[in-house]
């Protein structure tokens, strides 16, 4: 049986957390279970019982909310943690069920996309998710920074890392003393810190350092002069375009020379066999304000593949591409083969920073 856990249900799901990831720290887990699951979802693929137990939930999926700042558009996406099953319970396809049950449910919500960290990426390709976020590595410049605990300035910290973010990226996840307070929970959970960085009593970056056993860098954020490239980013979060016309609304026209149409077409066949809504064709309309997306009937969609245009003289050009491959354009990670003769219309999102852990 497959179903979200109710609120005083969740709490059992650590059993299945401990066992999937032993890695983590009782402290983190302490942390994990006491506060995200306060605002969580989890869906669970369950033994069929009349009162649940740890020991029944067998599969797992928990999508943990967050405000993402989209080009001009904020909207709430999920982010995927705590993917597991039980050993005991692996290739039986429980996974697929929930994931496929979990993107129909996001479908129907209009929830533009979803987001996770893999462990591996060829766990989720299957599943039309694709990076479109590769992790920087900074270090300081220079260490002569005034440092203050963050805790005790909580509003500044956020609005400083919201002015820091949009002066660099297009994508990311909305600061508000909600999410600052949560990140020091998070930090706390492994004897770590949230700083603030002052130089000359000007606040000019955010940093953290956390570890019980190994210290390592949780987040550094500065003006730029104090930032230094520590090897080449890695590829670290995926994503998936879940409600493709809810996601073009932040997807503009590149700017035409004077005298250019106002609106553009493009043709666009989605391949989605795991979406139906997503799957066929659709119009695209783009302008320099954002697009719309507009499902084709089946008399277009029957003459485009027949020869014939919907005036029966000329077939149209048709932009075919699969959800993996419209997701890494369209956050601006990779322009696929297929698009490129369309690149020069179409301005995806600039700049993607997903940092988030849990």
């Amino acid at each position: 049986m497959i179903r979200y856990l109710i609120e005083e249900e969740r709490r059992l799901s650590r059993d299945l957390w401990e066992e999937a990831f032993p890695e983590d720290s009782r402290s983190f887990d302490d942390y994990y279970f006491s506060e995200k699951i306060k605002e969580n979802r989890i869906l669970a693929l369950c033994a069929d019982e009349e009162v649940l137990s740890p020991s029944s939930i067998e599969s797992m999926i928990q999508l943990n909310p967050y405000a993402i700042q989209a080009g001009p558009l904020v909207w709430k996406a999920d982010y995927l943690v705590g993917v597991a099953t039980r050993k005991n319970r692996r290739h039986r396809g429980y996974m697929r069920q929930l994931l496929v049950r979990m993107m129909g449910d996001m479908r129907r919500e209009g929830m533009p996309f979803c987001f996770l960290m893999p462990a591996a990426e060829a766990i989720y390709r299957p599943f039309g998710f694709t990076y479109i976020f590769d992790q920087p590595r900074w270090s300081l410049k220079e260490n002569g920074l005034t440092r203050k605990n963050a805790a005790e300035m909580i509003g500044e910290t956020a609005g400083w890392m919201n002015r820091w973010m949009k002066e660099r990226y297009q994508v990311f996840s909305l600061r508000d003393e909600a999410y600052v307070s949560m990140l020091l929970a998070e930090t706390a959970s492994e004897n770590g810190v949230l700083e603030a960085l002052y130089l000359d009593g000007r606040l000019v970056g955010v940093q953290s350092i956390w570890g019980l056993e190994k210290r390592e860098q949780r987040l550094l954020y500065a003006e730029d002069g104090l930032l230094k490239q520590e090897g080449e980013p890695r590829p670290a979060i995926m994503a998936r375009i879940i409600s493709p016309e809810e996601f073009v609304k932040a997807v503009g026209r590149k700017p035409l020379k004077e005298g250019g149409e106002e609106e553009t077409e493009i043709s666009l066949f989605l391949e989605d066999p795991l979406i139906p809504e997503n799957q066929g064709l659709w119009t695209w309309h783009l302008t320099q304000n954002g697009s719309r997306l507009e499902k084709a009937d089946e008399e277009n969609l029957r003459r485009s593949f027949d020869g014939g245009a919907a005036d029966g003289t000329q077939k149209p050009e048709i932009l075919r591409l699969t959800i993996t491959e419209l997701t890494g354009w369209l956050f601006g990670y990779e322009i696929p083969k297929a698009a490129e003769p369309w690149a020069g219309l179409v301005q995806p999102l600039q700049g993607v920073f997903l940092d988030e852990v849990v």
